[in-house]
């Protein structure tokens, strides 16, 4: 089988890298950090409509343009990619990988309203809306099977099927920008996925202090919230988070090999520029040796995050959750060293707040620790591959 690019997927990359480019340089991404949610809704909305690539992953069915034998994680990947190269902080990874993908795998349950689904991802592919999901408990694990958001027993809400909510949950990505919430709620027959709007009663959404400021964090409580339940209890509801956690894992895998490329990119061109003793500090092997060890990590990232993408799309026999895994155990360990080695090259301006050096490495960090982080993903790879060989 050949793993390769195909033209349409070359040019979706090469239009992503433009849009990326043009739209989100360093001016725009330091400004949008003092901004409310760390991101422009008009050109989130621009990715939607103009250039059509929020559906990627989403099936048709519910508007997306995902179809059967064509499921576009390679094509989200490179997206990706894309606005990791430039670390933009739109809400890809909580709205479309996290959110959007939960909602794909229950759609429209007998037990939920009809059409909902369809309606909430609808305007994640256009753009129009922000959803986050909340899957993290109140210390801000990633927790599905046991957050610390309950159904209140024996309460609905307006004398209808809703019912309603309380609770709290820490770290949840893009929750202060969201307009639609997707909770997992415990109930007497396991978690469940609910719908709550942003502004309902008794939602209280938090922004939290972060280190990486291109990407925004919150805490949100529930006072007996109303809510309007989507799946089944259950099985349902954990193999939905299940799958969009895998897809939030290809999301920042393949961001951290567009962000670990730029910082290789940089410090080559550093180490080109700037001269020592009359020579440039790249023909010292030192430094020269390190950029060489920039690249191998670079190449290895991007390897098996392209693996993940083509395992989630059915095009290897390798196992999809294995395959996700092992990017997030590769990139969550190359990300941040690809940073530490950028500052060394740069010496002491690259820890200068003036410098980006030090926004890729934030990004770096805090990424290391979302959706459970390389040490969950080294568990789970344990598991399935030493202690089912034993």
């Amino acid at each position: 089988m050949e793993f390769d690019l195909t033209a349409e997927q070359r040019s979706l990359r090469d239009l992503a890298r433009s849009f990326a480019t043009r739209s989100f340089d360093e001016t725009a991404v330091r400004a949008e950090l003092d901004t409310e949610h760390g991101f422009d809704r008009e050109v989130w909305r621009a990715l939607g409509t103009d250039l059509g690539v929020l559906g990627l992953t989403l099936p048709v069915a519910l508007g997306g343009d995902s179809e059967p034998g064509a499921p576009g994680h390679v094509e989200l990947a490179l997206l990706a990619e894309e606005l990791g190269r430039t670390l933009a902080g739109v809400p890809l990874l909580g709205t479309v990988a996290l959110a959007g993908t939960a909602l794909s795998h229950v759609g429209d349950h007998p037990d939920g309203p009809d059409g909902l689904a369809a309606e909430l991802v609808g305007g994640v592919v256009d753009g129009g809306a922000v959803l986050a999901l909340v899957a993290t408990d109140a210390r801000g694990r990633w927790s599905p099977g046991a957050t610390d958001v309950t159904v209140d027993a024996d309460v609905t809400a307006g004398g209808g099927s809703d019912v309603r909510l309380t609770g709290t949950a820490s770290h949840v990505l893009d929750a202060a920008a969201a307009d639609t919430l997707l909770v997992v709620a415990q109930t007497p027959d396991g978690p469940r996925l609910h719908v709550v709007r942003a502004d309902a009663e008794g939602v209280r959404t938090t922004p939290q202090t972060t280190l990486d400021q291109t990407r925004r964090l919150a805490v949100v409580r529930f006072d007996a919230t109303p809510a309007t339940p989507l799946a089944a209890a259950g099985a349902a509801t954990l193999d939905a988070v299940a799958a969009a956690r895998d897809v939030g894992a290809l999301v920042l895998a393949a961001g951290a090999v567009g962000a670990g490329a730029r910082l290789l990119e940089t410090s080559v061109e550093h180490a080109k520029g700037r001269l020592q003793f009359g020579r440039p500090i790249g023909s010292f092997q030192g430094v020269k040796h390190r950029c060489a060890d920039m690249l191998v990590a670079v190449e290895q990232s991007r390897s098996v995050t392209y693996h993940a993408a083509w395992t989630l799309d059915g095009a290897t026999d390798d196992e999809p959750r294995t395959a996700v895994d092992l990017a997030t155990v590769v990139t969550a360990a190359a990300f941040p060293a690809l940073a530490k080695n950028t500052v060394q090259v740069h010496g002491g301006i690259g820890f200068t707040w003036e410098h980006p050096t030090h926004l890729y490495y934030k990004r770096a960090v805090g990424d290391a620790a979302l959706l459970g982080g390389r040490a969950a993903a080294a568990e789970r790879l344990a598991a399935s591959v030493l202690d089912a060989a034993s």
